[in-house]
């Protein structure tokens, strides 16, 4: 079936205590410098040292840590480490929320954007700037997969890494790109609701207990 781009999402994940400082001014690529003091990082402090020399080889100069990552997968590897604690400080899932875009907003003149077929810190990973051929250059088999192991059925020996393909954004991705806020339960939907009206802001908030494990 052939893939709409009006229709692909792509999600970035963050603990709630992140939310606050992220509706006043936008999500900002690691290497702003703009971070707020009660920031709380989610991510392996070995992939975020490799992002800082990987350089985004559609665009010479620049390197990962320039650019605002988004997955284009739920339910990701990356999400499962946070929640037991694999190599990264644990944090229980219902404290992560998924803030979704749409590609096709994105995808602009706006903004300089790319796009690869894994994740962004490992070598073999490629770089696109064209959507053109989108459907063939992203495994939509491993993005939409629930069984996620490199020893998997299929015998794809590879498919963490393309679970984790990502679309990047240059700099900043202002508030007003987020048009869905997917969450655990209710609990976690109420408080998400409390920050917005804080922010007198109104974006969907969803329950997703399927973005989860």
């Amino acid at each position: 079936m052939p893939i709409d781009i009006d229709k692909i999402w792509v999600f970035r994940i963050l603990p709630i205590q992140n939310l606050e400082y992220i509706l006043s001014d936008g999500l900002h690529c690691k290497n702003s410098g703009k971070k707020d003091k009660g920031f709380v990082t989610i991510g392996s402090k070995e992939i975020i040292t490799q992002r800082d020399t990987r350089i985004v080889k559609c665009y010479p100069g620049t390197v990962v840590n320039d650019y605002v990552p988004f997955y284009f997968s739920v339910r990701t590897p990356m999400l499962f480490n946070i929640i037991s604690g694999h190599g990264v400080p644990a944090s229980p899932q219902k404290d992560i929320i998924y803030l979704c875009c749409k590609l096709s907003e994105l995808a602009t003149d706006d903004f300089q954007w790319c796009y690869t077929n894994g994740n962004a810190a490992t070598a073999i990973s490629k770089f696109y700037k064209e959507l053109d051929d989108i459907e063939n250059n992203v495994d939509w088999r491993s993005i939409r997969t629930t069984d996620f192991r490199d020893e998997n059925a299929d015998g794809d020996e590879d498919r963490i890494r393309k679970k984790h393909a990502e679309f990047l954004v240059k700099d900043k991705v202002p508030v007003d790109y987020i048009k869905v806020i997917a969450v655990l339960n209710q609990t976690i939907k109420e408080q998400v609701e409390a920050i917005l009206e804080d922010f007198d802001l109104t974006i969907d908030i969803i329950i997703k207990p399927e973005f989860y494990f």
